[in-house]
C-alpha cells in the first residue's frame, strides 16, 4: 500500500538550490523509493506580489499552509521545512517540522551586518512569530545540534530530535585532481582557494575579500550560490569565477583545490563543509552549524577562525595563517585523511536516511 506525503518548503528545489533545498530532493527521492508519494508544496512565482501580513513572503506563506490545511485529509503525514508551513495551524494529521536553522539565533549573529528592520523582521517575524508557532503539535527534528540547543534556548522547546544531514559518500570522493583542474581552466601547478556559497555579506564575502587580497600566490576559485551577483565579485587577477555548477560536479572542484574557505557569519548546518571534507578537502571555517560539532577535535580545531563579530583584521589575519599552515602536505594529507574518515563514520546519507524513516515511521 502506497502512502502520501506533502512537504512544505518555500522555493521550488528544481529551480533553486541551497541547503533546504538538497535537503528537500533527498528527502523526496528516499520516500519515494519507500512507496510514498510526495508533494512538494510551494508559493508559485506570481505569489509574491500578493500582500498579506503586510509582508508579501509571509503572507504567501500562511496561505500556502492553509491551502494544505483545507486538503490535508489526502495526506497520511505532513512535513514542514523551517517555518514555511506556519499557515497549516493547527495541525490535524502527522506533522513533522524540520528545522534547519533558527532566525533568532541568525538575526543575533548578523545583527550588526545588517539594517535594524532587516534585523527585526529576521527576529520577530520568522523567529518569534513564524518559527514559535511552527513548534507546536508537531514532531520536532534539527538538523544540528547546534540548532537544537537555538530552539531550546530561544522558543522554550523541549522534545526535539537531532538528526544531522547527511552526504553520498560514494558520489561525494575525491577524485583525480589534475584532471578535474583540467575540465574546469585551473592551472595544474598553483595551490587553490576554494569559496562556495553565495557572494554575500551574510556568508563572510568581506573576510574572503580581504583573505583574497592579500594572498595573491594563491589561485581562487569561487562557485556562486544561487542568488548571487556575479558582478558583486571584486576583480583580481588571482581569482576565477564559476557559476552555475551542477551539484553532481562539485566533488570535482573540491578535489581540485588545496583548501575551502567558509567565513559564514551563521549556518543551520553548512553542506557544503561535510561534502568538501568528503571529498579529502580541509576546510578553514567560522564556528557555525556543523563545524560546532566536528571542529570540537583535533585536528579540525587547528583550523576555526575566530567569530566573525571579532575585529576584521583578526579573522583576516587568522585565515591567512591557517592557509600557510595547509602548506605543509603532511599535515594537509593529515587533516584530508581524518576529514573523509570522520565524515564516512558519522555523516554518510545512509546514516540519515536511516535516521529519518525510523522518526516518521516509515519501514
Amino acid at each position: 500500500m502506497r502512502g502520501r506525503a506533502a512537504l512544505i518548503t518555500a522555493f521550488d528545489p528544481f529551480s533553486f538550490r541551497g541547503g533546504i533545498e538538497t535537503y528537500t530532493l533527498q528527502l523526496v527521492a528516499l520516500l519515494k523509493r519507500h512507496a510514498v508519494d510526495c508533494d512538494i508544496v510551494s508559493p508559485g512565482s506570481d505569489a509574491w506580489h500578493d500582500r498579506g501580513f503586510h509582508n508579501n513572503y509571509l503572507g504567501s506563506l500562511y496561505r500556502m499552509g492553509r491551502k494544505v490545511f483545507e486538503n490535508d485529509k489526502d495526506y497520511d503525514f505532513i512535513i514542514a521545512n523551517a517555518f514555511y508551513g506556519l499557515g497549516y495551524f493547527p495541525p490535524r494529521v502527522k506533522t513533522f517540522n524540520i528545522f534547519h536553522l533558527t532566525h533568532k539565533a541568525f538575526a543575533e549573529q548578523i545583527k550588526d551586518a545588517v539594517p535594524q528592520s532587516q534585523f527585526l523582521e529576521w527576529k520577530l517575524l520568522w523567529g518569534e512569530l513564524g518559527e514559535s508557532a511552527s513548534g507546536f503539535g508537531r514532531t520536532k527534528i534539527a538538523v544540528s545540534e547546534s540548532v537544537g540547543e537555538e530552539l531550546r534556548r530561544w522558543y522554550g522547546f523541549r522534545e526535539i530530535t537531532v538528526l544531522h544531514n547527511g552526504v553520498d559518500t560514494k558520489i561525494f570522493v575525491k577524485v583525480d585532481r589534475l584532471s578535474s583542474r583540467e575540465k574546469w581552466g585551473i592551472p595544474p601547478d598553483v595551490g587553490v582557494g576554494l569559496y562556495v556559497g553565495r557572494w554575500d555579506l551574510l556568508k563572510g564575502c568581506d573576510i574572503l575579500e580581504g583573505v583574497i587580497a592579500q594572498t595573491p600566490d594563491v589561485y581562487w576559485v569561487v562557485v556562486l550560490g544561487t542568488g548571487s551577483d556575479r558582478k558583486s565579485v571584486p576583480q583580481f587577477d588571482n581569482v576565477r569565477v564559476i557559476e552555475q555548477v551542477d551539484h553532481g560536479d562539485m566533488p570535482e572542484l573540491y578535489s581540485a583545490a588545496d583548501f575551502m574557505l567558509f567565513p559564514s557569519r551563521y549556518e543551520g548546518f553548512g553542506y557544503v563543509i561535510i561534502e568538501a571534507m568528503a571529498c579529502g578537502l580541509p576546510v578553514i571555517t567560522t564556528n557555525v552549524g556543523i563545524a560546532k560539532t566536528i571542529f570540537r577535535a583535533e585536528p579540525f580545531c587547528e583550523l576555526l577562525l575566530p567569530a566573525p563579530s571579532s575585529a576584521h583584521e583578526n579573522v583576516i589575519s587568522s585565515a591567512i595563517e591557517k592557509i600557510g599552515s595547509l602548506q605543509i602536505g603532511d599535515w594537509r594529507e593529515f587533516v584530508a585523511a581524518e576529514g573523509r574518515r570522520v565524515i564516512e563514520e558519522y555523516y554518510d546519507i545512509e546514516t540519515w536516511e536511516k535516521g529519518i524513516l525510523r522518526i516518521l515511521g516509515i519501514s
